[in-house]
């Protein structure tokens, strides 16, 4: 089957691919950030595609599809570079057509194509492609900033993360978020088609997961619970995922206590695993972020969670996934658990 499209991945491509693996199973990896698949879907589906661009034909054949008086612009993704003599050539034959140049690096950014009305050429290697859409990051802005609560200090997940935990959790079903927190996860979820519940052991932080999601316009079941025993109050076979970011901890703990800190999540995690088999439909999923910490040149990891996987009733389908920003004191490592 011949590659139509392209997509370009984002700022943690191994997540982003698996995302867009699991929407479209047919998908390859052909660069760090570049994926290619015979089909393609709305790109406001995707938290971790950045671009998508059909495949036009190759490189040499770029200055074919330059329109008069178009405003375009050239992106390389890989190896491929496009030479300074090119690039003059190149706008010699687009005649009156306006070029616009990156910014930084080699790509143009999706702001730069949606805000200028940019006709965008990318060249991955031997490929040409041209850009049919971008991430609508004005969307994803005002889900994260715009709602009435919401809290970029606190270190919980973006909605852009969300939204790829939800897709990597397949098709829509009964879906839970046991450390809902402000909703970000429900949310998400919700606008992906599932039946939402969430859970938090802090009332106000159920009442503002609820006002998120009034906000948005959409509506779930919320509800103040421990997320050892959510199942005192849901029925059992009842939840076909559970996509959640835990509690992961203190990241002022001191550094000699690192290891009782890892202990207690440890014990946390494992009793969570316990009580979720218990509502999960069989071989229902978890998609959950498991802390590792880095501390005076070491790394701790609540590494009990996984040796315990199978005896707890799960398998490890995927995972580990690294996701963290540069210089974090805590990395969080997806996995995604299959009940037994």
């Amino acid at each position: 089957m011949s590659h139509t499209y392209l997509f370009i991945l984002g700022r943690t491509p191994e997540l982003s691919f698996f995302e867009l693996r699991t929407v479209l199973p047919d998908v390859e990896r052909i660069g760090e950030s570049v994926a290619v698949s015979a089909h393609a879907v709305p790109i406001g589906r995707l938290g971790g595609t950045i671009k998508i661009a059909e495949i036009i034909g190759n490189p040499s054949s770029l200055s074919t599809f330059i329109k008069p008086h178009s405003t375009f612009g050239i992106s390389v993704y890989g190896e491929h570079a496009v030479s300074r003599k090119e690039l003059e050539e190149l706008k010699r034959q687009s005649g009156a057509a306006r070029f616009i140049e990156p910014r930084h690096g080699s790509a143009l950014s999706s702001v730069v194509v949606e805000k200028n009305h940019v006709d965008e050429f990318i060249i991955v290697n031997n490929v040409l492609a041209k850009t049919i859409a971008v991430q609508p990051f004005e969307e994803w802005a005002k889900r994260d900033f715009g709602r009435p609560y919401a809290d970029a200090k606190s270190g919980m997940l973006p909605p852009k993360v969300a939204r790829m935990l939800v897709n990597i959790a397949g098709s829509p079903g009964a879906l839970l978020d046991p450390f809902c927190g402000m909703g970000t996860i429900v949310a998400e979820a919700y606008l992906s088609g599932w039946r939402v519940m969430g859970s938090d052991h802090s009332p106000e932080m159920v009442r503002k997961a609820k006002s998120n999601l009034d906000w948005l316009g959409a509506a779930g079941k919320l509800f103040v619970s421990d997320a050892t025993h959510v199942s005192d109050t849901l029925a059992p076979n009842s939840v076909d995922a559970i996509v959640t970011e835990p509690f992961m901890g203190n990241v002022r703990y001191p550094k000699s206590d690192i290891r009782n800190l890892i202990k207690g999540l440890e014990k946390l995690y494992i009793g969570c695993l316990r009580d979720w088999k218990k509502i999960l439909v069989p071989e229902g999923l978890v998609i959950i972020a498991l802390p590792e910490y880095a501390v005076g040149g070491n790394e701790y990891f609540v590494k009990k969670v996984i040796d315990m996987c199978e005896t707890l009733g799960y398998t490890i389908d995927v995972g580990p996934i690294a996701y963290s920003r540069p210089q974090a004191i805590v990395r969080r490592m997806f996995y995604k658990f299959q009940k037994i």
